[in-house]
């Protein structure tokens, strides 16, 4: 009985249902790892996105910029820090450029 009562107190690590990945000798790969309280160390590479591919500046404003390929358009907006509604004014005005630049764009 004493026995069972050690084995029921054994703590297994955290286990994930992740996608196993191939690793290949010699490559080189970023990611991270935890070190767990019983001083196993977990490793997890990181794995490789779906990046969009042959994106391409179509528009260059002074706050917002825009993207496309031809699966995506992608727009990047970068507001000053301020007040909440200095922020949201901000966004308004942008976001109305963004879409008078869409409108003219041929997609």
């Amino acid at each position: 009985m004493d026995k069972e009562k050690e084995l029921a107190m054994i703590e297994l690590p955290d286990f994930t249902t992740e996608k196993p990945m191939k690793l290949e000798v010699g490559v080189t790969y970023k990611g991270s790892f935890k070190l767990s309280p019983n001083g196993q160390i977990l490793v997890k590479p990181y794995q490789q996105g779906a990046k969009p591919s042959n994106l391409r500046k179509l528009v260059e404003g002074d706050r917002h910029a825009i993207y496309g390929s031809y699966h995506l358009v992608r727009i990047v907006i970068s507001i000053q820090k301020g007040s909440s509604e200095q922020i949201r004014r901000a966004y308004k005005e942008i976001i109305m450029e963004c879409y008078k630049n869409l409108n003219e764009l041929a997609l």
